[in-house]
């Protein structure tokens, strides 16, 4: 056997095997997709939250406003833009 005919096979072997593992990581690639995108409807559409949960979200809430409003008298306005993004983040998720 020449070198030559070495490395053929090894280039047809490299092949088959790289053309293995693409196949198997489309395979996860899809799988990953499939998961992640139940998980997202499972965990987003089906999640409802108890009176408790959404009355914590409202006093928490309240307690921010009146923190940035207390940051904007004390012109604090890193503070405030800071206390505004956790009330949207909030509110967010009480909708």
């Amino acid at each position: 056997m020449t070198e030559k005919d070495i490395t053929r096979i090894a280039e047809a072997t490299a092949k088959i095997v790289i053309d293995h593992i693409e196949a198997k990581q489309d395979e996860w690639n899809n799988e990953f997709e499939i998961n992640l995108n139940e998980f997202n409807v499972n965990h987003t559409l089906g999640r409802t939250e108890s009176p408790d949960e959404k009355q914590l979200l409202e006093t928490t809430i309240l307690e921010l406003e009146k923190q940035r409003a207390k940051a904007i008298a004390d012109e604090d306005y890193l503070l405030a833009s800071k206390i505004n993004d956790k009330i949207i983040d909030l509110k967010t998720k009480l909708k």
